[in-house]
């Protein structure tokens, strides 16, 4: 059941933090939070991270899959985060307080590629861009610039009760090639996951590595078992179809894992931010659209 508290909103969240209104915050929280953190618990946490903080800037807004927001705060020095997850009548669903980590070396680095997202219809980006609080990939440098794509409509992956993988939008939608290279890596044997379980044991699932020029590759997981129609050796173009989407390895539902690497093995190589054409930037609630492919008459 949502409260009916207001009085305090995204958009003002950062500010009512740092002036100690913790129990009006605390009200406006679900009661899911309440049953993990006490009042005093909270008030206890907040003021203690409060200390030293002159002041904290909005950072950024996005939308999450169902339909909630997320704001992110940073105070003055940019050392310190706060991760608050809105709805659309202001009751706070999560708030997270944690180090702002970032890593400008490599962020500041993109590819010499340019990549499209391997998609030929509108997908939602669930997990994206260059820090953890939208990207849980992030800490991770192997997969630090990662994208988890999903399809939604009216604000949810999957129709109803989502007991099937056939329930997603995703599953079985088309996947193709970001950047044109040649394929080093299929793995298309995996079964795919019952929705709600995942496979550790083989964490990219079905997937295809691509070799491009300038040393960088490209990974894209998750392929639904037996549909990939490339194989290794063969040349392929931008657009050029891969396989289809679905949910085999270490995934909960059907989406897709791409990710741009120095090396043909996710595990020995390094992540590389991904520069796309017309220099955008998706990250985590954007939606991306396909490229459009010119073709030489």
């Amino acid at each position: 059941m949502k409260n009916t508290y207001s009085n305090i909103t995204g958009e003002t969240f950062g500010t009512s933090f740092l002036r100690g209104e913790f129990q009006t915050i605390y009200e406006q929280t679900m009661s899911s939070f309440k049953e993990i953190v006490t009042l005093d618990q909270f008030i206890e946490l907040s003021s203690s991270f409060n200390l030293g903080v002159k002041h904290y800037t909005p950072e950024m807004e996005t939308l999450l899959t169902n339909q909630l927001r997320q704001f992110l705060w940073l105070d003055n020095e940019k050392d310190k985060a706060i991760s608050v997850v809105f709805d659309d009548e202001n009751s706070i669903h999560g708030i997270l307080l944690a180090p702002f980590v970032t890593y400008p070396e490599t962020d500041n680095q993109l590819t010499k590629n340019t990549f499209m997202m391997p998609i030929n219809e509108e997908w939602f980006v669930f997990w994206g861009g260059a820090n953890q609080f939208i990207n849980y990939h992030y800490e991770y440098e192997e997969q630090r610039y990662a994208y988890d794509l999903v399809i939604v409509k009216d604000g949810k992956s999957s129709k109803d009760a989502a007991t099937s993988n056939e329930s997603y939008y995703a599953f079985n939608k088309e996947v193709v090639c970001p950047c044109e290279g040649r394929v080093v890596k299929v793995v298309d044997t995996i079964e795919d996951n019952i929705p709600g379980k995942m496979n550790p044991s083989k964490p990219e699932g079905n997937y295809v590595i691509i070799q491009h020029a300038n040393e960088e590759y490209s990974m894209i997981a998750h392929f639904k078992q037996n549909s990939i129609v490339v194989e290794e050796g063969q040349y392929i173009k931008q657009g050029q179809l891969l396989g289809l989407c679905g949910n085999s390895g270490n995934s909960s539902e059907a989406h897709i894992h791409f990710q741009v690497m120095n090396a043909p093995n996710y595990h020995n190589g390094k992540s590389i931010r991904i520069r796309f054409h017309e220099n955008n930037e998706p990250v985590q609630g954007n939606v991306v659209k396909p490229l459009t492919i010119k073709t030489s008459e």
